[in-house]
């Protein structure tokens, strides 16, 4: 019997701003405003991308593909991501 891996079950899906310092997620959705997904989207951060998260303090600061963002609180809510498994050292 094979069990389900837990990185494809949509279960596992939460808020970006949920994610742990210092972990990487897949970006599953965007829910903002129009003008604001545009902006999120043409610097790096669309839906199969990848974030890690450097900090959690007045903001979130995420990692995309080698460019830092600080999202406020509101705007990380809305961006749906998909945790990824932790590797083995």
């Amino acid at each position: 019997m094979t069990l389900p891996v837990a990185s494809n079950d949509p279960s596992c899906h939460c808020p970006l701003l949920e994610s742990k310092q210092g972990s990487e997620s897949t970006v599953v959705a965007i829910a903002c405003g129009e003008s604001e997904a545009c902006r999120l989207r043409a610097l790096g951060l669309y839906e199969g991308a990848t974030v890690s998260v450097i900090g959690k303090r007045h903001c979130l600061l995420v990692d995309v593909s080698g460019t830092r963002l600080a999202l406020g609180s509101d705007l990380a809510t809305g961006i749906t991501v998909q945790p990824r498994a932790a590797t083995a050292p």
